[in-house]
């Protein structure tokens, strides 16, 4: 068995909802990361793009000839709120200011 199987068999053994693991996250083409929307296929452990439900057919090379621009609907689940000043950071990593005082967050 290839090491991206065994790879991608282990970590769905032990994280079974988290999707498909890939040996080789970097896209193909360093200039053109992975995007929402974007239909492929996964080859030894790397994702190829093939096409983006989200973009018209015009401005991309192979697509289905009956490609349908997919339009996504408003979400009103989303929010917009301003912050507080002040930092903001995970648990475990700090902030440590010009004097080199530390606090965590």
């Amino acid at each position: 068995m290839a090491v991206y199987d065994v790879f991608r068999e282990q970590l769905a053994i032990k994280f079974p909802a988290c999707g498909h693991a890939l040996w080789d996250p970097s896209p193909p083409e360093p200039n053109r990361p992975v995007k929402v929307g974007d239909v492929g296929f996964i080859r030894k452990g790397k994702f190829h793009c093939l096409f983006n439900v989200l973009h018209p057919q015009a401005e991309q090379s192979s697509v289905p000839t009956d490609h349908e621009q997919l339009v996504p609907g408003s979400s009103n689940h989303i929010t917009q709120e301003t912050l507080s000043c002040g930092n903001y950071c995970s648990v475990g990593v700090g902030v440590q200011n010009e004097l080199g005082t530390y606090s965590s967050g």
